[in-house]
């Protein structure tokens, strides 16, 4: 058998083509768009031709099992569940052998049944099913579904599908209210998502490395999400990403590969590739659990009201007819929402649908509490490791190189900085202004890092309590935070949490440690501090709040605590701390404890504190390394000497006067020597 298959040049094809107003030329291929810029980080880009997945020579005999569809249907106190199969089969009569197991392994019900032309639909009740839930929720329960076709005794095409048994629903207005929401409520519960946006796994071919995609689904369990937004802008991962997030209980949020700005309408022959490609997508994929919802693409009216403003008038066939109207088809069970930003009296609005951050660039109305945050973030630095592995010596610091910003707008970082970055990433960093001025490489990413972290703990946590600071609790309008994005495809200076080299950057930790289920958080206003508890776990929560106001060197200053009870997807206002009186900016801080949690709380940013001198040191106690100061010590990072790509429970975090801290390694990448730096102190390093 010979395959033969000629590439044509996708960019010869785009200057032969003349676009309607506000259409890209290379909108009228179905390629990936990421492959027509360097925002991925390719320089100069590339635009990737080829085969880049198994091809496969699929000799049918005389009958054959084209589809399986399987859907479930939970009754409403969730003891029993219907399961609807349906079955597509071409070619001789046959019969069909179906056998059901449960999660254990067990046979929950068999048959045999013969197929028809028109396809065959089966009906079987599961009682006392064992759902399919969230990772930070409860098992991922999956059951197996294999069928055999039969002619004359002889198995002529079987196949087998996993599944999961669980109830979603899209509340999009709170009953009490009636204001808007775009909430998910799984099997009854109410879930608060929070997560990332998924890009390519590898930008140089787009072949799939399951090894990296593994090492990136293990970094985001880590990391303590529950929820993945596959982007539109990139590329379909392979079936094997979607048995993992089965596995693993981890939905997604899932694009069809439509971005940034309209498509074109009005060609017969292209809106007909599109619908084979969405029909494909939704019957590859609708078997499998962690589907939460189907999204017509990553900002597609928001890149026309961006570009052009006002309603699109291309392209509103896809997103309006073709694509609702597949899902409608083939998958009533899940919605499917427009275009991810979407909703509200802009494409883009944060009290409706879901909402994207621009607050970099734009001051946008009611945003500091959207209904939904899918791409949330700020650009920051890989590690001083990572970083050398992309940049030389020079580049990473050419001589004499003065990082402060005298020029309005002008960047403190060198010229090869940005071109591994964006344009105009550096109009997207966090907030630097709280940071010391830095003399160095290590400092300004250090800087870089910090002010991600503090943006995204700071956003993710006023997401979780719910509402703007300072108003009532009670009615949660936030119920979704999904950072951009978890992970890079080239090396580059950007938005992500995980850079090219799966090594989490300064940023992780800080999004680890507000997406704890279990969340104690400070809320400052220009009158009051207040300390909230959010229980985004399954089950109650209940005990003693303390609050303590200290000095820097453990001097108590004062102590406040109240008996508190959360009921789980409940966010409470618990303490308000106005009885400690005026606290000092620059000498004390806040801490707060429950449950076995707590939170740090400093009044000002970092360069204005008065710090006192700590005396660190660490050692090695039954493999993991233990951390101890005499005063408050800030901001403690551990780094594996001489490699990139290591893991550790926690890192970049504050430690208390005269605590104890013991910190697990994760993944040390084969090095064996761990350096502790903290900013007022000197470093200690051990050796594992």
């Amino acid at each position: 058998n010979v395959l033969l298959i000629i590439f044509s040049s996708p960019l010869r094809f785009a200057d032969q083509i003349k676009p309607a107003k506000g259409i890209g030329k290379y909108k009228y291929l179905r390629k990936c768009h990421g492959d027509f810029g360097s925002y991925l980080g390719a320089r100069p880009h590339s635009v990737k031709v080829g085969v880049h997945r198994d091809v496969v020579l699929d000799i049918p005999d005389r009958a054959w099992i084209d589809d399986v569809h399987i859907r479930s249907e939970v009754s409403s106190d969730f003891k029993s569940a219907k399961v609807c199969v349906h079955v597509e089969t071409t070619g001789a009569r046959a019969y069909l052998n179906w056998k059901l197991t449960d999660p254990s392994g067990n046979v929950a019900a068999s048959g045999t049944v013969e197929a028809s032309d028109d396809g065959l639909d089966m009906e079987m009740v599961v009682s006392d099913p064992k759902l399919w839930w969230p990772r930070t929720h409860g098992t991922p329960h999956l059951y197996q579904l294999q069928t055999d076709l039969v002619l004359n005794g002889e198995k002529l095409d079987s196949k087998s599908a996993s599944f999961g048994i669980r109830d979603i629903k899209a509340i999009f207005t709170d009953e009490k209210t009636g204001e808007k929401r775009f909430c998910f409520q799984i099997n009854g519960q109410p879930i608060f998502l929070r997560g990332a946006c998924w890009a390519p796994v590898e930008g140089m071919t787009h072949c799939w490395r399951h090894d990296r995609a593994t090492r990136l689904l293990d970094i985001a369990e880590h990391g303590r999400m529950n929820t993945l937004r596959v982007w539109g802008g990139g590329y379909l991962p392979h079936t094997k990403f979607y048995d993992e997030c089965d596995r693993r209980g981890i939905l997604i949020w899932q694009d069809f590969i439509f971005s940034s700005g309209m498509h074109p309408s009005g060609d017969p022959e292209f809106a007909e590739n599109c619908r084979v490609e969405v029909e494909g997508m939704i019957r590859k994929l609708r078997n499998h659990p962690c589907i939460l919802l189907w999204v017509g693409g990553n900002e597609n009216q928001m890149g026309w009201d961006f570009g052009i403003g006002g309603e699109p008038t291309v392209g509103n066939e896809l997103f309006q007819q073709i694509m609702p109207e597949a899902c409608a088809r083939l998958d009533p069970t899940r919605i499917f929402h427009t275009s991810s930003p979407f909703g509200g009296r802009a494409p883009n609005w944060p009290l409706e649908g879901d909402w994207h951050d621009y607050t970099t660039l734009t001051f946008s109305p009611e945003a500091s509490v959207p209904t939904f945050g899918t791409e949330v973030g700020r650009a920051s630095t890989p590690s001083l490791s990572s970083m050398r592995l992309f940049l030389s010596e020079e580049e990473l610091w050419p001589e004499g190189h003065d990082p402060a910003i005298r020029v309005p707008g002008k960047p403190a970082w060198p010229d090869m900085w940005q071109y591994r970055s964006v344009g105009g990433s550096w109009d997207k960093v966090g907030p630097v202004e709280e940071f010391c001025d830095p003399a160095s490489a290590e400092d300004l990413i250090r800087v870089l890092g910090t002010a991600h972290g503090e943006y995204l703990r700071r956003r993710v946590e006023r997401h979780r309590r719910g509402v703007p600071d300072g108003s009532p609790d009670g009615s949660r309008r936030c119920w979704g935070n999904t950072i951009w994005r978890l992970n890079d495809a080239w090396p580059i200076i950007y938005w992500s949490a995980v850079d090219y080299y799966l090594e989490p950057k300064i940023a992780f930790y800080f999004l680890r440690r507000a997406y704890s289920p279990i969340l104690v958080s400070f809320e400052q206003t220009a009158d009051k501090i207040c300390v909230w508890v959010v229980n985004d776990s399954p089950n109650p929560v209940d005990g003693q709040l303390t609050v303590r106001r200290l000095r820097f060197d453990g001097t108590s200053r004062g102590e406040l605590t109240t008996e508190v009870k959360v009921e789980a997807g409940q966010a409470k206002r618990c303490l308000d701390t106005t009885d400690f009186g005026p606290v000092s900016l620059r000498g004390e801080f806040l801490h707060a404890s429950f449950a076995g949690l707590d939170a740090t709380h400093l009044l000002i940013g970092e360069r204005y504190l008065h710090l006192p001198q700590a005396q660190l040191s660490a050692c090695i106690v039954n493999g993991k390394i233990q951390i101890s100061t005499d005063v408050f010590a800030r901001q403690v990072t551990l780094e594996m000497d001489g490699v990139a790509g290591a893991i550790f429970e926690d890192d970049f975090f504050d430690m208390l006067p005269e605590q104890k801290r013991t910190i697990a390694v994760i993944n040390s990448e084969d090095g064996s020597h761990v350096t502790i730096r903290v900013l007022n102190s000197e470093q200690v390093q051990v050796q594992l």
